[in-house]
Protein backbone atom coordinates (compact mmCIF):
# COMPACT_ATOMS: atom_id res chain seq x y z
CA UNK A 1 0.00 0.00 0.00
CA UNK A 2 1.10 3.51 -0.85
CA UNK A 3 1.62 6.20 1.22
CA UNK A 4 -1.83 8.71 1.05
CA UNK A 5 -1.17 12.39 1.67
CA UNK A 6 -2.67 11.97 4.71
CA UNK A 7 0.24 9.20 5.39
CA UNK A 8 2.95 12.18 4.61
CA UNK A 9 1.75 14.90 6.29
CA UNK A 10 1.47 12.32 9.78
CA UNK A 11 5.25 11.49 8.87
CA UNK A 12 6.22 15.26 8.55
CA UNK A 13 4.07 16.08 11.33
CA UNK A 14 6.55 13.46 13.33
CA UNK A 15 9.38 14.72 12.01
CA UNK A 16 8.79 18.19 13.65
CA UNK A 17 7.08 17.31 17.06
CA UNK A 18 8.72 18.61 20.14
CA UNK A 19 8.81 16.33 22.70
CA UNK A 20 9.35 17.40 26.23
CA UNK A 21 10.85 15.62 28.94
CA UNK A 22 13.08 16.86 31.84
CA UNK A 23 15.99 17.23 30.32
CA UNK A 24 14.74 19.45 27.60
CA UNK A 25 12.46 21.31 29.75
CA UNK A 26 15.08 21.96 32.55
CA UNK A 27 17.83 22.88 29.78
CA UNK A 28 14.79 25.31 28.28
CA UNK A 29 14.11 27.08 31.64
CA UNK A 30 18.17 27.78 31.67
CA UNK A 31 18.13 29.35 28.72
CA UNK A 32 15.14 31.12 29.31
CA UNK A 33 16.40 33.03 32.32
CA UNK A 34 19.60 33.83 30.31
CA UNK A 35 17.61 35.63 27.91
CA UNK A 36 15.41 37.44 30.56
CA UNK A 37 17.90 38.33 32.72
CA UNK A 38 19.65 40.33 30.12
CA UNK A 39 16.83 41.60 28.85
CA UNK A 40 15.33 42.53 32.17
CA UNK A 41 18.59 44.10 34.41
CA UNK A 42 21.36 44.07 31.71
CA UNK A 43 22.78 40.97 33.21
CA UNK A 44 24.17 38.43 30.68
CA UNK A 45 24.60 35.07 31.31
CA UNK A 46 26.37 32.61 29.54
CA UNK A 47 26.21 28.83 29.16
CA UNK A 48 27.43 25.97 27.92
CA UNK A 49 25.70 23.35 26.37
CA UNK A 50 26.65 19.80 25.14
CA UNK A 51 25.11 16.86 24.27
CA UNK A 52 25.49 13.66 22.26
CA UNK A 53 24.37 14.16 18.50
CA UNK A 54 20.30 13.60 17.81
CA UNK A 55 19.89 14.49 21.84
CA UNK A 56 17.62 17.79 21.14
CA UNK A 57 20.31 20.34 21.09
CA UNK A 58 18.56 21.45 17.65
CA UNK A 59 15.27 21.50 18.64
CA UNK A 60 15.92 23.33 21.86
CA UNK A 61 17.64 26.22 19.92
CA UNK A 62 14.50 26.53 17.57
CA UNK A 63 12.13 26.46 20.26
CA UNK A 64 13.83 29.49 21.73
CA UNK A 65 14.46 31.33 18.65
CA UNK A 66 10.58 30.21 17.73
CA UNK A 67 9.65 31.96 21.07
CA UNK A 68 11.64 35.86 20.14
CA UNK A 69 11.45 36.10 16.95
CA UNK A 70 12.66 38.60 14.70
CA UNK A 71 10.24 41.86 14.37
CA UNK A 72 10.24 45.15 11.95
CA UNK A 73 10.16 48.16 15.07
CA UNK A 74 10.80 51.71 14.29
CA UNK A 75 12.65 51.02 10.69
CA UNK A 76 15.14 48.81 11.67
CA UNK A 77 15.29 44.97 12.71
CA UNK A 78 15.11 43.72 15.96
CA UNK A 79 16.86 40.48 16.82
CA UNK A 80 16.61 39.39 20.04
CA UNK A 81 18.05 35.91 19.57
CA UNK A 82 20.79 35.34 16.79
CA UNK A 83 21.98 31.71 16.19
CA UNK A 84 24.86 30.81 14.60
CA UNK A 85 25.70 27.44 13.03
CA UNK A 86 29.69 27.07 13.25
CA UNK A 87 30.77 26.61 9.42
CA UNK A 88 32.48 22.89 8.63
CA UNK A 89 35.78 24.03 8.78
CA UNK A 90 35.72 27.34 10.51
CA UNK A 91 37.76 30.40 11.23
CA UNK A 92 37.36 33.01 13.16
CA UNK A 93 36.74 35.19 10.05
CA UNK A 94 34.11 33.37 8.34
CA UNK A 95 32.21 32.86 11.75
CA UNK A 96 31.95 36.23 11.69
CA UNK A 97 31.02 37.03 8.18
CA UNK A 98 28.20 34.58 9.42
CA UNK A 99 27.16 36.67 11.99
CA UNK A 100 27.11 39.42 9.68
CA UNK A 101 24.66 37.40 7.55
CA UNK A 102 22.44 36.55 9.78
CA UNK A 103 22.12 40.34 10.80
CA UNK A 104 21.55 41.71 7.53
CA UNK A 105 24.78 43.34 6.65
CA UNK A 106 25.17 43.18 2.93
CA UNK A 107 28.70 43.82 2.86
CA UNK A 108 29.58 40.62 4.94
CA UNK A 109 32.07 39.75 2.36
CA UNK A 110 34.46 42.54 2.91
CA UNK A 111 37.22 43.31 5.37
CA UNK A 112 39.45 41.65 7.72
CA UNK A 113 38.81 39.32 10.67
CA UNK A 114 39.33 42.55 12.90
CA UNK A 115 36.88 44.67 10.67
CA UNK A 116 34.41 42.33 10.73
CA UNK A 117 34.45 41.61 14.27
CA UNK A 118 33.81 45.25 14.42
CA UNK A 119 30.61 45.25 12.65
CA UNK A 120 29.32 42.39 14.37
CA UNK A 121 29.15 44.56 17.36
CA UNK A 122 27.69 47.42 15.86
CA UNK A 123 25.42 45.43 14.35
CA UNK A 124 24.62 43.53 17.34
CA UNK A 125 24.02 46.51 19.32
CA UNK A 126 21.75 48.02 16.33
CA UNK A 127 19.30 45.14 16.72
CA UNK A 128 19.35 45.09 20.30
CA UNK A 129 20.74 41.33 20.25
CA UNK A 130 20.08 40.10 23.92
CA UNK A 131 21.52 36.05 23.18
CA UNK A 132 23.79 34.78 20.55
CA UNK A 133 23.55 31.03 20.51
CA UNK A 134 26.80 29.05 18.60
CA UNK A 135 25.90 25.48 17.57
CA UNK A 136 28.39 23.03 16.56
CA UNK A 137 31.58 24.63 18.35
CA UNK A 138 33.14 21.26 18.13
CA UNK A 139 34.27 22.08 14.60
CA UNK A 140 36.86 23.96 15.50
CA UNK A 141 38.25 21.08 17.55
CA UNK A 142 37.65 19.36 14.28
CA UNK A 143 38.24 20.47 11.22
CA UNK A 144 40.21 23.78 12.92
CA UNK A 145 43.62 24.74 12.39
CA UNK A 146 45.75 23.51 15.62
CA UNK A 147 45.89 26.97 16.61
CA UNK A 148 41.92 27.19 16.23
CA UNK A 149 40.60 26.41 19.58
CA UNK A 150 42.96 28.92 21.10
CA UNK A 151 41.87 31.72 19.02
CA UNK A 152 38.24 30.91 19.14
CA UNK A 153 38.40 30.93 22.26
CA UNK A 154 39.96 34.54 22.36
CA UNK A 155 37.96 35.80 20.13
CA UNK A 156 34.72 34.58 22.28
CA UNK A 157 35.86 36.65 25.18
CA UNK A 158 36.13 39.55 23.28
CA UNK A 159 32.78 39.34 22.15
CA UNK A 160 31.58 38.47 25.60
CA UNK A 161 32.85 41.28 26.78
CA UNK A 162 32.01 44.40 24.51
CA UNK A 163 28.79 42.48 22.87
CA UNK A 164 26.90 42.36 26.95
CA UNK A 165 25.17 39.97 25.26
CA UNK A 166 24.30 36.09 26.93
CA UNK A 167 26.01 33.77 25.05
CA UNK A 168 25.25 30.14 25.03
CA UNK A 169 27.81 27.54 23.02
CA UNK A 170 26.37 24.32 21.56
CA UNK A 171 27.83 21.32 20.45
CA UNK A 172 28.91 17.94 21.19
CA UNK A 173 30.85 16.77 24.15
CA UNK A 174 34.23 17.87 22.96
CA UNK A 175 33.37 21.65 22.30
CA UNK A 176 34.32 22.06 26.10
CA UNK A 177 37.95 21.95 25.35
CA UNK A 178 37.80 25.74 24.00
CA UNK A 179 36.92 26.22 28.01
CA UNK A 180 40.08 24.48 29.36
CA UNK A 181 42.34 25.77 27.15
CA UNK A 182 41.67 29.63 28.32
CA UNK A 183 40.46 29.85 32.17
CA UNK A 184 39.30 33.54 31.66
CA UNK A 185 36.27 31.62 28.90
CA UNK A 186 36.14 28.91 31.39
CA UNK A 187 34.95 31.01 34.51
CA UNK A 188 32.74 32.90 32.04
CA UNK A 189 31.02 29.67 31.43
CA UNK A 190 30.52 28.21 34.89
CA UNK A 191 26.80 27.27 33.91
CA UNK A 192 26.42 23.87 31.83
CA UNK A 193 23.55 21.96 30.40
CA UNK A 194 23.82 18.22 29.64
CA UNK A 195 21.71 16.58 27.65
CA UNK A 196 21.78 13.04 27.75
CA UNK A 197 20.13 9.64 25.91
CA UNK A 198 17.68 8.31 28.00
CA UNK A 199 18.75 5.32 30.16
CA UNK A 200 17.62 2.40 31.10
CA UNK A 201 19.91 1.93 34.65
CA UNK A 202 17.86 4.97 35.81
CA UNK A 203 13.71 4.29 36.65
CA UNK A 204 13.18 7.61 36.53
CA UNK A 205 14.77 8.18 33.02
CA UNK A 206 13.41 4.65 31.60
CA UNK A 207 9.72 5.72 32.94
CA UNK A 208 10.73 8.81 30.69
CA UNK A 209 11.57 7.22 27.53
CA UNK A 210 8.53 5.04 28.16
CA UNK A 211 6.77 8.42 28.16
CA UNK A 212 8.33 9.16 24.75
CA UNK A 213 7.40 5.96 23.33
CA UNK A 214 3.76 6.19 24.66
CA UNK A 215 3.65 10.03 23.19
CA UNK A 216 5.22 8.69 19.54
CA UNK A 217 2.42 6.25 19.73
CA UNK A 218 -0.58 8.49 20.13
CA UNK A 219 0.61 11.23 17.80
CA UNK A 220 1.15 8.16 15.02
CA UNK A 221 -2.62 6.96 15.92
CA UNK A 222 -3.14 3.87 14.81
CA UNK A 223 -6.12 1.89 15.37
CA UNK A 224 -4.85 0.19 18.41
CA UNK A 225 -1.97 1.13 20.90
CA UNK A 226 1.42 -0.22 22.05
CA UNK A 227 1.12 -2.54 25.18
CA UNK A 228 3.50 -0.30 27.30
CA UNK A 229 3.76 -3.09 29.83
CA UNK A 230 5.58 -5.37 27.11
CA UNK A 231 9.18 -5.38 29.15
CA UNK A 232 10.64 -7.17 26.45
CA UNK A 233 9.27 -4.63 23.91
CA UNK A 234 10.45 -1.64 26.03
CA UNK A 235 13.81 -2.68 26.50
CA UNK A 236 14.55 -3.86 22.91
CA UNK A 237 12.64 -0.20 21.98
CA UNK A 238 15.89 0.87 23.81
CA UNK A 239 18.56 -1.09 22.67
CA UNK A 240 17.08 -0.32 19.08
CA UNK A 241 17.69 3.48 19.53
CA UNK A 242 20.18 3.65 23.14
CA UNK A 243 17.83 6.33 24.06
CA UNK A 244 18.07 8.81 21.71
CA UNK A 245 15.57 11.16 20.74
CA UNK A 246 16.30 11.48 17.28
CA UNK A 247 16.77 7.44 16.26
CA UNK A 248 13.12 7.30 18.79
CA UNK A 249 12.10 9.49 15.99
CA UNK A 250 13.08 7.76 13.04
CA UNK A 251 12.62 3.99 14.34
CA UNK A 252 8.74 5.29 14.71
CA UNK A 253 8.60 7.00 11.31
CA UNK A 254 9.82 3.72 9.91
CA UNK A 255 7.73 1.46 12.01
CA UNK A 256 4.65 3.73 10.78
CA UNK A 257 5.67 2.89 7.30
CA UNK A 258 5.71 -0.47 7.24
CA UNK A 259 2.49 -0.87 9.46
CA UNK A 260 0.68 1.40 6.45
CA UNK A 261 2.37 -0.60 3.72
CA UNK A 262 1.08 -4.33 5.83
CA UNK A 263 -2.38 -2.94 6.68
CA UNK A 264 -1.37 -3.39 10.23
CA UNK A 265 -3.77 -2.04 13.03
CA UNK A 266 -0.50 -1.52 15.53
CA UNK A 267 2.94 -1.13 15.55
CA UNK A 268 4.54 -4.57 16.41
CA UNK A 269 7.92 -6.10 16.62
CA UNK A 270 7.85 -7.37 13.18
CA UNK A 271 7.33 -3.58 12.16
CA UNK A 272 10.07 -2.62 14.58
CA UNK A 273 13.06 -5.14 13.37
CA UNK A 274 12.02 -4.23 9.89
CA UNK A 275 12.34 -0.30 10.51
CA UNK A 276 15.19 -0.91 12.96
CA UNK A 277 17.19 -2.45 9.40
CA UNK A 278 15.92 0.53 7.51
CA UNK A 279 16.33 3.34 9.58
CA UNK A 280 18.43 2.60 12.03
CA UNK A 281 21.50 0.70 11.14
CA UNK A 282 21.54 -1.68 7.76
CA UNK A 283 23.67 -4.11 9.23
CA UNK A 284 21.16 -4.47 12.11
CA UNK A 285 19.62 -7.98 11.43
CA UNK A 286 19.47 -11.57 13.04
CA UNK A 287 21.15 -11.14 16.19
CA UNK A 288 22.25 -7.51 15.94
CA UNK A 289 18.41 -6.37 15.65
CA UNK A 290 16.78 -5.46 18.93
CA UNK A 291 13.56 -6.62 17.65
CA UNK A 292 14.89 -10.58 16.56
CA UNK A 293 14.63 -13.41 18.44
CA UNK A 294 18.26 -14.05 18.04
CA UNK A 295 19.00 -10.72 19.29
CA UNK A 296 22.37 -10.73 21.85
CA UNK A 297 20.87 -8.49 24.51
CA UNK A 298 23.40 -5.77 24.41
CA UNK A 299 24.29 -2.19 23.64
CA UNK A 300 25.22 -1.76 20.20
CA UNK A 301 28.15 0.73 20.83
CA UNK A 302 30.92 -1.41 19.50
CA UNK A 303 33.06 -0.32 16.79
CA UNK A 304 31.30 -0.45 13.63
CA UNK A 305 27.21 -0.51 15.05
CA UNK A 306 25.44 2.13 14.81
CA UNK A 307 25.91 3.77 19.00
CA UNK A 308 29.78 3.72 18.79
CA UNK A 309 30.12 7.35 19.76
CA UNK A 310 33.71 8.27 18.40
CA UNK A 311 33.11 11.54 20.07
CA UNK A 312 34.19 9.82 23.23
CA UNK A 313 37.43 9.01 22.13
CA UNK A 314 38.58 12.44 20.60
CA UNK A 315 37.83 14.01 24.03
CA UNK A 316 40.54 11.14 25.48
CA UNK A 317 42.91 11.86 22.79
CA UNK A 318 42.50 15.93 23.36
CA UNK A 319 42.50 15.80 27.13
CA UNK A 320 46.54 14.03 26.94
Amino acid sequence: MRLSEEHLKKIAMIKNLVINHSQFDMAYRKMLDAYQLNIKVGIPQHIICVGQSGTGKSTLKEKIKANFPRREENSKTITPILIIDTPPIPTIKNLAEEMLIQLGDSRFHIGSAVQKTSRVLNFLEHCEVKMIIFDELQHFIDQGRKRAPQDVSDWLKTVIDKSKTSIILMGLERCDQLLRINEQLRRRFSRRIDISPFSMNNQKDFEEFIGVICTLDEKIGLPDRINLFNKDLMVALFYATNGVIDCIVKLFIGAYEVAIAQRKHTLDAACFEIAFTENVWIDGVGKLNPFNKKFIWENLDKPGMPFHRMDSVLVERLSK
